[in-house]
Parts: C-alpha cells; sequence; structure tokens
C-alpha cells in the first residue's frame, strides 16, 4: 500500500470496517474484460478467517463465471463525507474507509450451511435473529447462496476531524 499510514491493520478492525459498509462490488473473470456486479452481502469471521455471503438467483451470468474461474476479487467502500478543504476545484477531498480483496468462491449446495449463509446475510441489515422456519421454503428453492472464503484483504481509511 502506497500509503501505509492509511492502511488498517487488525483483523477485528477491518471486519468492524468492513461491516459498516452497506454493498459490496463483486469482480469476476470473463472473457476480454472483467465483470463486476455490485451486491448486498454478509460477513463473518471465524478466528483470523474472513467468510463472506451472498444470494442470487439460480442461474445467470454471475453464477457462470464463478463455475468457471471461482477466484473473485471484492471491495467495499463507505465514503464518509466530501468537502473543499482549499480552494475548489482542487481543494475537495473525501474521508472514506474500505476493503478490498481476493478469495474463492463456491456455491453452497448443503441445506444448513445455506440456511447459515442467509442468515449471516441478513444478520447485516437486520437486528432481529431469523430462526430457519423463517424462511420460506419456496423461496429457498429459487436462490443460491454463495460462500466466498477470503484468501487476503486489506483495508484502508482517511477520516480527518
Amino acid at each position: 500500500m502506497r500509503k501505509s499510514e492509511r492502511e488498517i491493520l487488525g483483523t477485528q478492525d477491518k471486519f468492524e470496517t468492513l461491516m459498516r459498509c452497506k454493498s459490496l462490488t463483486l469482480a469476476l473473470q470473463d472473457a476480454g474484460a472483467p465483470y463486476a456486479v455490485p451486491l448486498n452481502f454478509g460477513a463473518e469471521l471465524k478466528g483470523e478467517e474472513l467468510f463472506l455471503y451472498f444470494h442470487c438467483a439460480l442461474e445467470g451470468r454471475k453464477l457462470d463465471l464463478i463455475k468457471a474461474h471461482p477466484q473473485v476479487g471484492f471491495c467495499a467502500y463507505e465514503l464518509r463525507r466530501v468537502f473543499n478543504k482549499g480552494i475548489a476545484p482542487c481543494g475537495y477531498t473525501a474521508d472514506y474507509e474500505s476493503i478490498t480483496g481476493t478469495g474463492r468462491a463456491e456455491i453452497v449446495t448443503d441445506e444448513k450451511e445455506r440456511l447459515h449463509g442467509l442468515k449471516v446475510l441478513m444478520s447485516h441489515y437486520a437486528s432481529e435473529e431469523f430462526s430457519d422456519a423463517a424462511f420460506a421454503p419456496h423461496a429457498l428453492k429459487l436462490t443460491c447462496v454463495v460462500r466466498i472464503t477470503v484468501g487476503a484483504w486489506t483495508g484502508k481509511r482517511l477520516i480527518r476531524p
């Protein structure tokens, strides 16, 4: 990282930063150019290992690309504020936090793990906890759950008083 003073170093601090982000952009390998798609997501730490979860339809370009090339990239960021600290337009700057990384995506097929992934995703957006029975069987049949086992991730922030 070029500006090392902005790097977020601790695993827990990086995780908390990630959880403040409301969406994530997933980067997939496609012929000729990367394919990037914004997603809702959930995340969990197991020790020092990070797992990301998202859901989608049972078919489509995203899943085709994951099946062909499971190595993925991702980024999430929170733009905290934009302000002018000098003479406009060159004086404008921003405070932000961001997380970027790479990992391996896999389609979750085990029903218990699928429900776990959906609960992790829901815990990112809702304060209530959901039982397995809260997930409608009809909706589950139409939902694919994907888990990303993160191999490398970094965080960066600049927040001024």
